[in-house]
């Protein structure tokens, strides 16, 4: 319930989040409240979405617009003309040529502020230029347009009121409120020379965005509560010959033109419509148009009732602008990019429908990308989350950005990415708890081997075995039942706890599976669920090291006033039919067989053998040669336990502190007389196995033998004898 919670208030807060971001990338430079704030975090997600939007539209192509052509100042004709600034005689060359290749619009995105010097008597180059831009403009409906500068603040280098010239040039306006000052500066305005011949005017004053990328343009200039127009939008109404009407409100900013809209905020700034860059537009340098032949068809053909622009892509004249279509863009094509707007009707859609299609995006992908991970499964949610953020990027390409809408696709995606994420997160982290609870619980009953493959495939925890060779393991706490009828519950408790815990510390050191405990009782078993290599081999280790570890333990039983343990321990090696078992809701990881049944028997034999480790045959043979030479072992019996009809030879592994271990003249004598035992010459056996009864008073199975051998010698045993002995009960 908590996990639902959190995940829950982790999708409320990425939704806000994105929301809120959507808003502020929205009216960051349209608000004064939020323009004027030195807060980089509110500005954060306005630049981010910026950036995001350049490079969707820098991989748009747009087919080149023929009306506007860039009359290059390039580094070549500069070094071909070999003077910079060019004499203002060249720029009078150039406007007759462009006038002769049919031009209709001239838009100089350079200054004439200083006059140039000339000899008494003589024309001057300014009045050469002034002389051909009136020329140009005889014919009607063209027209030059010369470029001012505007500043921020108010100066001696300002004028105090709008220039006489420029009240021609006022927008129809319908303001309730004045858009952000500006003034016009008097050290970048054309001279007088110039003004006289009546050139349309237009401010060319551009800043970047905090990120250093030219992404606005200031469409309208507000001087003296006066609002005159910016290069490019004189050269469109000198071109189409069309008003434009500015409304200023609260409410609504905009250029009205042709039917169309353009969004302005209140420092009388629209974002530009990157359509491209060099590719986008006819290029001819400045000095194939002075060195052109009047006959030109292919200037003609280029220059025929076009706007041209005027700019420099030379790098001298330091106008390269970083933009969201190229890094190092000649500020001429900001102005050439407004223009094409202007003409194409390409501008921005409204705010608030941007806005509602935005957030839109955020809600229908959120709910798409919580249904999708609600079939858990990890594949599926990744491709989920590749195909919505795909659908959407498709979508705005195909559709949102060409008709204008700045959809504020960032958010829209980060919105899905981060929902994904999250909850990603969530289930990896509830699932990584979860798996360490259950290792943390099953670890105390099972093998880490089995927790850990459980956790990894969990497709195993289903009911079903399957065949498997296994050495088992029985052990078993001998008289346990007199012991705790000398103990309190407690204390109990406390020592069997103590005893199983230091050997199911053994088995799990020896890559063995406990299967359960039994009361006093451990059951085990080798090779199941992993692979074991030498499993048999393994097996006897462990148990051999339980055996020693034993006196250790009692000694701590002791300090407790408990009584010592003793026990014993069976083992066998077979084919056993090994995983979960019992019912679809509850089930047991274990093993069945026949192989079980007989390490079982083999643990009850050791007390009638009086034994710690008995050990079958298969064992024994299932344990390389050169692995097996580390044990010292003897032949206990040939025995047939109760439910089997073919005999079984039980061995003993004997342990560091056995009798025999210390003696191995006397373990050599004792196999050797179970071999004559065998063939049936019990009375050599007899005389072996007295030797070592006398020798080894405790050793109960040298006693056992020597009984044997001496009812055989009186009554011998019937024909087709094998050597075995039939246990008819358990233990």
């Amino acid at each position: 319930m908590i996990g639902k919670i959190i995940r829950i208030i982790g999708i409320t807060v990425i939704i806000i989040l994105t929301f809120s971001s959507v808003f502020l990338s929205l009216v960051i430079k349209e608000m004064k409240e939020f323009a004027y704030s030195n807060d980089s975090l509110l500005k954060l997600p306005a630049t981010l979405e910026d950036i995001f939007y350049d490079k969707r539209i820098s991989y748009t192509s747009n087919p080149m617009d023929k009306k506007i052509v860039l009359a290059e100042i390039t580094d070549e004709a500069l070094s071909k003309i070999g003077q910079w600034p060019l004499p203002r005689t060249t720029w009078a060359q150039i406007i007759n040529k462009l006038d002769h290749f049919g031009a209709k619009i001239i838009s100089f995105d350079a200054i004439f502020s200083e006059e140039t010097p000339s000899c008494k008597g003589e024309l001057s180059q300014d009045d050469a230029f002034a002389k051909a831009i009136a020329k140009f403009q005889e014919n009607k409906g063209k027209h030059v347009v010369l470029s001012y500068s505007v500043e921020t603040i108010p100066s001696k280098l300002t004028f105090g009121d709008v220039p006489d010239e420029l009240l021609d040039f006022i927008i129809d306006a319908d303001i309730s409120e004045n858009t952000y000052q500006k003034y016009i500066s008097r050290t970048n305005y054309p001279i007088d020379k110039l003004i006289r011949v009546n050139p349309l005017l237009g401010s060319i004053t551009a800043e970047p965005d905090p990120d250093g990328v030219f992404r606005h343009y200031s469409i309208a200039t507000n001087n003296s509560d006066l609002n005159l127009p910016s290069l490019s939008l004189i050269t469109f109404t000198a071109y189409t010959n069309q008003k434009v009407n500015l409304v200023f409100k609260r409410d609504q900013r905009e250029l009205k033109f042709n039917q169309h809209k353009m969004n302005i905020n209140f420092m009388g700034n629209t974002k530009i419509r990157w359509t491209g860059g060099s590719e986008k537009y006819p290029r001819v340098s400045i000095y194939n148009i002075l060195h052109a032949k009047d006959n030109d068809e292919n200037l003609k053909k280029i220059f025929n009732d076009t706007i041209v622009f005027i700019g420099s892509s030379a790098t001298g004249a330091h106008d390269l602008r970083n933009t969201p279509v190229s890094t190092n863009l000649p500020g001429v094509y900001a102005h050439m990019n407004v223009v094409s707007m202007l003409l194409n009707g390409y501008t921005f859609q409204d705010k608030d429908t941007t806005a509602k299609i935005s957030w839109t995006l955020i809600i229908c992908g959120s709910i798409l990308i919580i249904l999708i991970q609600l079939f858990k499964n990890a594949i599926i949610d990744l491709i989920g989350v590749t195909l919505i953020c795909a659908a959407m990027f498709y979508l705005d390409r195909l559709y949102f950005l060409p008709k204008g809408y700045e959809v504020k696709l960032f958010f829209a995606l980060l919105s899905v990415i981060l929902i994904y994420l999250w909850n990603t997160f969530l289930s990896f982290y509830i699932t990584s708890r979860e798996k360490k609870q259950i290792k943390g619980t099953f670890s105390r009953y099972v093998s880490p081997a089995i927790v850990n493959e459980m956790l990894s495939d969990p497709s195993k925890l289903k009911v079903g075995g399957e065949k498997r060779e296994i050495t088992v393991f029985f052990s078993d706490v001998r008289d346990f039942t007199s012991i705790s009828e000398q103990l309190g519950a407690e204390m109990l408790s406390k020592s069997l706890n103590f005893y199983m815990g230091k050997m199911t510390d053994v088995l799990f050191k020896y890559y063995g599976t406990v299967d359960k405990y039994i009361g006093d009782a451990i059951v085990a078993f080798w090779n199941a669920p992993l692979n074991v290599p030498n499993h048999a081999y393994q097996a006897v280790k462990a148990a051999l090291e339980m055996i020693e570890i034993l006196p250790e333990v009692n000694k701590t039983l002791t300090a407790w006033n408990v009584p010592e343990f003793k026990h014993g321990i069976g083992l066998n090696t077979g084919e056993c039919a090994v995983g979960n078992m019992g019912s679809d809701k509850i089930f047991a990881y274990t093993a069945l067989g026949d192989s079980m049944n007989l390490g079982a028997r083999l643990e009850s034999l050791c007390k009638f053998y009086g034994v710690q480790l008995n050990v079958s045959e298969y064992t024994l043979q299932s344990i390389p040669e050169d692995l097996r030479k580390e044990f010292s072992i003897r032949t206990l019996d040939k025995v047939k336990v109760k439910g089997k009809h073919e005999a079984v030879t039980i061995f003993e592994v004997l342990h560091s502190f056995h009798p025999f271990k210390k003696d191995l003249d006397a373990l050599n004598k004792f196999n050797h007389a179970f071999n004559l035992y065998l063939e049936k010459k019990f009375q050599e056996a007899q005389e072996i196995f007295k030797e070592l009864k006398e020798k080894f008073p405790e050793d109960k199975s040298s006693k056992r033998m020597y009984e044997s051998c001496s009812n055989f010698n009186l009554n011998p045993p019937p024909a087709g004898w094998d050597g075995s002995y039939v246990h008819t009960t358990k233990g």
